[in-house]
């Protein structure tokens, strides 16, 4: 088996998501780990995928054109990685609102990025005249959060921002209705 990582870029239309995942079938495919989105009416895809030793990427990337002759469709060879390239860490969610203005996802990035703070999942969308900054981000073990918080709510207020920084469980026990317990994936087995 050889393992792929595919990335598509095309016009949204419905059934995007079905054409990419018949031609992966077709190609005897069984796709992995899965990230869908749409931004401004542009559709983007990425996974993994495992087939036989036969595909390679260039037979990959032709089926897929073929099914989609509109799209950018990139298709690499992805091993397994045997070592983290990230440092492994707690799960925490950062959340800025402000005024939009030039500059501020690059300074957002920059203090994460500083503090070897990984990016797993980004997202920006206006609401009522403003631009909410959300991401899910990786803290390094050992790291003082209630420093990190305070720097960070210190370094966004420079730019006019409120921001959030706060460990994922509490960011879904208090923006997710339903009961506690689920949300925190307990279970009555748990030792606590």
């Amino acid at each position: 088996m050889v393992r792929f990582i595919v990335s598509i870029l095309v016009p949204d239309r419905t059934g995007l998501l079905r054409d990419v995942t018949g031609v992966i079938y077709a190609l005897g495919g069984n796709i992995g780990q899965i990230r869908q989105t749409v931004v401004n009416g542009y559709f983007h895809l990425i996974f993994t995928a495992e087939m036989q030793n036969s595909n390679t990427p260039d037979t990959v990337r032709g089926k897929l054109k073929n099914a989609l002759p509109n799209a950018e469709v990139v298709v690499q060879n992805c091993p397994e990685l045997r070592d983290p390239v990230i440092p492994t860490g707690a799960k925490f969610v950062v959340m800025t609102r402000g005024e939009d203005r030039p500059g501020t996802i690059h300074g957002i990035t920059t203090f994460l990025s500083d503090r070897a703070i990984n990016i797993e999942d980004w997202m920006v969308e206006e609401d009522a005249g403003q631009v909410v900054y959300i991401a899910q981000v990786t803290v390094p073990e050992n790291t003082d959060f209630r420093k990190l918080q305070s720097e960070f709510r210190a370094e966004m207020s420079k730019r006019n921002l409120t921001a959030i920084f706060c460990h994922e469980n509490i960011f879904r026990a208090t923006t997710e209705i339903g009961p506690i317990r689920a949300l925190l994936n307990y279970s009555a087995a748990d030792n606590y």
